[in-house]
């Protein structure tokens, strides 16, 4: 995920899509029961954290080439009305028809799969805030963290007993990602391809 900056003016929905579409910025939105939210600009990321994004879109791209399942990167907004935010991950994977949200048709309501690139700064916020807020979608049968320092990716899964959430980890460059959502296998050499000197 990328720095967040926060943006003090509390807006409406209609006037948050307005500040984005002026400045040409990507925020995030955090809506209230007031019928306003608070909106945090996205800054950008370090190289390292840009390279293993890029890695992951590229593998998942090869590997879903002949299946009906859409890879976006981090300029898709994902949509969470059940708790009035709109996110953007670092990369979203739709399977079939991708549903828009009814009030901004840029803004995604239906993925399996979500990925954030942990950086120091936001690593809490994506293991947790971020996490709780993800999970209400009823799309969304995967959330997987991929650590920027070392090869540690964290993968919360749901499961089809009561719709828990478990979670696995996976280490060490030789081991491989295996995503129940996509029923595939990524290697983490390839998550982590030419990032050693980055």
């Amino acid at each position: 995920m990328m720095e967040q900056v926060q943006h003090p003016t509390h807006l409406t929905y209609a006037d948050y899509q307005l500040l984005e579409e002026e400045t040409q910025q990507k925020y995030e939105y955090h809506g209230g029961t007031d019928g306003y939210g608070e909106v945090f600009a996205m800054a950008g990321a370090e190289p390292k954290h840009n390279a293993i994004c890029v890695n992951a879109i590229s593998a998942l791209n090869q590997l879903l080439r002949d299946r009906a399942c859409n890879v976006l990167n981090s300029d898709q907004k994902v949509r969470i009305e059940a708790v009035s935010k709109s996110l953007y991950p670092d990369v979203s994977v739709v399977c079939g028809e991708l549903e828009r949200f009814k009030d901004e048709k840029r803004a995604i309501t239906n993925p399996v799969l979500l990925i954030e690139v942990l950086s120091d700064s936001t690593a809490n916020y994506d293991r947790g805030s971020k996490f709780r807020y993800y999970s209400q979608l009823s799309s969304l049968k995967e959330y997987v963290l991929i650590e920027q320092h070392a090869p540690v990716v964290q993968i919360y899964y749901r499961t089809t007993i009561n719709e828990l959430w478990k979670t696995q980890w996976v280490e060490g460059l030789d081991a491989t990602v295996k995503l129940q959502s996509l029923g595939l296998e990524l290697p983490m050499k390839e998550l982590y391809l030419k990032t050693e000197n980055l």
